[in-house]
């Protein structure tokens, strides 16, 4: 993909995002912002008990680059049915790299807070199903 089609689909993303919307009965709702952008989603997230994703959906409010690339990455996770392991495991540089350093410019944080708000969120579904079944907690 050259320069013009990373930014035709990152506002293809920001007109019409991906997976938007409050999930009712979500394990998780993560909270995430980035002062730098201004930028503030919430990640929902339901896990299936054996380390899938059931459900993830989003809701936000920022510019382009913060908003498309979350679209982006939420499309990514539920087209290629990652697993909550397999989502913590995500490069933050090759997502940027995907998306187009060109793009993004200085603004990798933008770029990148749906994908840390994502990972946020699995990490708390993963702490709170350790409790829910007694075991022990480890820093993550």
């Amino acid at each position: 993909m050259d320069r013009k089609e990373r930014v035709a689909a990152l506002v293809d993303h920001f007109g019409n995002p991906r997976f938007k919307g409050v999930l009712e009965d979500a394990d998780v709702a993560m909270p995430g912002g980035s002062p730098e952008c201004g930028g503030s989603v919430v990640v929902y997230l339901r896990g299936d008990g054996n380390g899938g994703i059931d459900g993830l959906t989003w809701t936000g409010q920022g510019d382009t680059i913060s908003m498309g690339a979350t679209s982006i990455v939420m499309e990514r996770v539920r087209r290629d049915g990652l697993t909550l392991q397999e989502v913590l495991d995500l490069d933050y540089e090759g997502f940027m790299d995907s998306i187009g350093r060109d793009v993004i410019g200085s603004r990798s944080r933008n770029a990148t807070l749906g994908l840390s708000t994502i990972k946020s969120a699995v990490r708390k579904y993963q702490r709170d199903r350790r409790v829910e079944t007694g075991q022990r907690a480890t820093a993550s």
